[in-house]
């Protein structure tokens, strides 16, 4: 690699970035509640259909959307295993589920029972334990493993009567004749099947059922000491291009919405999922949006400004205004597992992610990046992909295990959006090996500690 960074080598780094996830890294970075949550719960479980004793002739499983915005539930699956079993079977649902609306799955027959289900919203030969089970609803066909299945695609998880895994504690056990609800019409989600479910008679709801919305649309709400930087995840004041994540209320919806490029793909929008981020009232290029969180690039035109305000606007809803100091710089490095400490987002000379296992070696170039390095040479504009190089206008120093690293470039990162940094250093000789400090300085401002690199003997 030589030393010079040239337009072509930064194209090929920005796909490498993209081939690596570094673009999840860098516009998700945070404490996300998994992707795969959602707004959708399962809401009432009924096993004993035609069952001795039973009125319903089949088992069914009823979702529940109780969130503010509608979720496709297309390619998700219904899974079952008894109380302690690993093995899993499944139901298939699809479809749009609207806010406060019901939907019913309908399970295998017995061969007791008179009454037929309301007509169910889908159907599948999945039968169910009348007493003890375990229900998980999951974002995808793939099959469950072991007897307590962890991961993003899972949606919710009922453990009721006698089981070894559950949310909390189990919900009831069930009989031949009752089901178990979810509490306030399907709205109750503390994370505990016991407090959540109570029993009662079956009585199936669908989407034709009426709808009960769980909650009237409040307005967003937000404070400053949650404004933060998104690669740190340190408050504090805030620099010119700053990648940001605001925590708050009501602040987007209950699905992640992800980075959109306006119609010429020149640029990110300033509008995703209903959110903006409005600073002096003047709305900013966004990355992400999500129910409590969401995140947006400060302008690069407060440079020189003492405070800013802010908002976060949710359909059409404001939030209150918080006032942010500004300063030239508020550095901050990414990192892989997005907790703003730990190994970097780093690439090694041979565009591999660094790490434990993939080291850079002493006098090897590295690729690191990072936000809040503030103004640039030329000057960047809001929420443009970057198509070229620049530099920063703050000096920039890079330390290694404390000792300065000769860096190669610093400035806009191409490929990636305005505000994103990249800095491209040389690993020191003589330094020590193993995982070591790396340190950011911006205009005299310093990067958090925590973060590092891998190195090893060149």
């Amino acid at each position: 690699m030589t030393p010079l960074i040239s337009v072509r080598t930064s194209y090929r780094q920005a796909e490498t970035v993209g081939r690596l996830g570094f673009i999840t890294v860098i516009f998700t970075a945070s404490a996300l509640c998994s992707i795969g949550q959602s707004s959708v719960v399962i809401s009432q479980i009924y096993g004993g259909g035609g069952n001795v004793g039973a009125t319903l002739r089949n088992d069914y499983v009823e979702l529940f959307n109780r969130g503010g915005t509608a979720v496709a539930m297309n390619g998700w699956t219904i899974q079952h295993t008894s109380g302690n079993g690993s093995n899993w079977d499944r139901a298939t649902v699809s479809g749009m589920i609207q806010p406060g609306q019901y939907y019913l799955l309908q399970l295998a027959p017995g061969n007791a029972g008179t009454a037929s289900l309301p007509t169910p919203d889908a159907t599948s030969g999945l039968n169910i334990s009348a007493t003890s089970a375990k229900i998980v609803l999951v974002n995808n066909g793939t099959v469950l493993t072991g007897s307590a299945p962890t991961g993003s695609q899972i949606i919710d998880f009922v453990g009721y009567g006698s089981t070894n895994t559950t949310e909390g504690s189990s919900a009831p056990a069930l009989t031949n004749t009752t089901a178990i609800f979810r509490r306030s019409g399907g709205c109750s989600d503390s994370n505990n099947n016991s407090a959540d479910f109570t029993t009662g008679s079956p009585a199936p709801r669908t989407s034709m059922s009426q709808l009960a919305p769980c909650f009237v649309e409040a307005s967003p709400l937000i404070s400053a000491a949650a404004v933060v930087n998104a690669a740190s995840f340190e408050a504090g004041p805030i620099a010119a291009g700053q990648v940001l994540t605001i925590f708050g209320s009501g602040v987007g919806p209950d699905q992640l919405a992800t980075l959109e490029l306006t119609p010429d793909r020149q640029s990110i929008t300033k509008t995703l999922g209903g959110t903006r981020v409005l600073f002096d009232g003047v709305a900013v290029p966004m990355l992400y949006s999500l129910a409590g969180q969401v995140s947006a690039i400060a302008p690069f035109g407060i440079s020189g400004r003492r405070t800013i305000d802010l908002q976060v606007e949710y359909n059409g809803r404001s939030s209150n205004r918080v006032t942010l100091e500004v300063q030239p710089t508020a550095p901050g490095i990414f990192t892989m597992d997005a907790s703003g400490k730990g190994v970097g987002a780093i690439l090694n000379e041979d565009y591999q992610p660094n790490g434990a296992g993939r080291p850079a070696r002493r006098g090897d170039v590295i690729i690191l990046y990072a936000t809040g390095a503030g103004e640039t040479d030329p000057a960047s504009i809001d929420g443009m992909i970057v198509t070229g190089i620049g530099r920063q206008v703050q000096p920039i120093g890079l330390k290694i295990a404390g000792v300065e690293a000769e860096i190669l470039y610093a400035g806009p990162a191409p490929g990636l959006v305005s505000g994103v940094i990249q800095v491209n250093a040389r690993v020191p000789f003589g330094i020590p090996t193993g995982l070591q400090a790396i340190e950011l300085i911006a205009g005299g401002k310093k990067s958090r500690v925590g973060v590092q690199v891998s190195v090893v003997e060149e």
